[in-house]
């Protein structure tokens, strides 16, 4: 029935996000350090998802680990977003993609971009791509951050359904990053860096401040509104509820500029 639809619809919504701090891509680089040093499965592909979230403006809910609920005696999905398969994510060397299935780990870092396709958004939005170009000489980068995440599921036994997230541990068990694992690994690095002697305090970040994180170093280097919103998938100013008003960057030569006389006439009093 359509009115079953509708309010099944309004039931798997997303609730409304609150506003996480925003934090550094000091941040990200330091979790990429610490995850390098550990080794550890399950730390290295929290580290690559924290890279990917960041540049890509990633919700936390489209490459973590789905949720489910129970409705009416059935277990479905708690919302309609569809997390980032293995399928979902293209390489390119210049003009020429690059077969992720058959690549070497080397060529897939070595690639010069990498685009994600959206399946499905809360939003309802489709079939949307978001693209990187490398950064050469970055090991922690956007693409390879990517091409380390596919070629692990791939190399292990993972197919083109696997979800971005799995990871295979080294006694063979897969597993897959939760949003509640990138929110620790995000407090713990901060809290290892004393970022709250920055005024950022732990308690009041999470996986959605890599999202805020990403937007605020777009709009701090001075990219157009526009640019941050397709790249986010804004489709409109939401993504100033990530530009806060605490970061000191932001108000720089306002009182300066506000101080200078600009004379302008009334051209209403005629």
């Amino acid at each position: 029935m359509p009115i079953e639809r509708m309010i099944e619809g309004m039931r798997r919504e997303d609730p409304l996000p609150r506003p996480q701090l925003a934090v550094p891509v000091s941040l990200v680089r330091a979790a990429a350090e610490r995850a390098k040093k550990t080794g550890n499965p399950k730390t290295l592909a929290m580290s690559d998802l924290i890279i990917v979230a960041f540049f890509y403006l990633l919700r936390s809910g489209e490459y973590t680990k789905p949720r489910y609920v129970n409705r009416n005696g059935k277990k479905i999905k708690a919302t309609r977003t569809v997390q980032f398969r293995i399928k979902d994510i293209g390489f390119f060397n210049n003009s020429f993609a690059i077969d992720k299935y058959t690549a070497s780990l080397d060529d897939l870092l070595n690639a010069t971009s990498a685009t994600l396709r959206l399946g499905n958004q809360k939003n309802g939005r489709m079939g949307q791509c978001i693209h990187h170009a490398a950064i050469q000489d970055l090991t922690w980068g956007p693409t390879q951050a990517l091409a380390r995440r596919v070629f692990h599921v791939l190399d292990n036994g993972g197919d083109e359904n696997s979800l971005l997230c799995d990871f295979k541990w080294d006694d063979g068990t897969w597993d897959c990053i939760e949003a509640a694992d990138i929110v620790s690994h995000v407090r713990s690095t901060s809290r290892d860096m004393g970022l709250h002697r920055q005024g950022i305090d732990t308690d009041l970040i999470g996986a959605h401040s890599l999202r805020a994180g990403g937007a605020m170093a777009l709009k701090l280097k001075g990219i157009a509104d526009t640019i941050i919103m397709k790249h986010g998938r804004w489709s409109g100013l939401t993504f100033l509820m990530y530009i806060h008003n605490q970061i000191a960057h932001l108000p720089n030569e306002l009182s300066q500029k506000m101080s200078e006389d600009v004379p302008f006439v009334n051209i209403t009093n005629f």
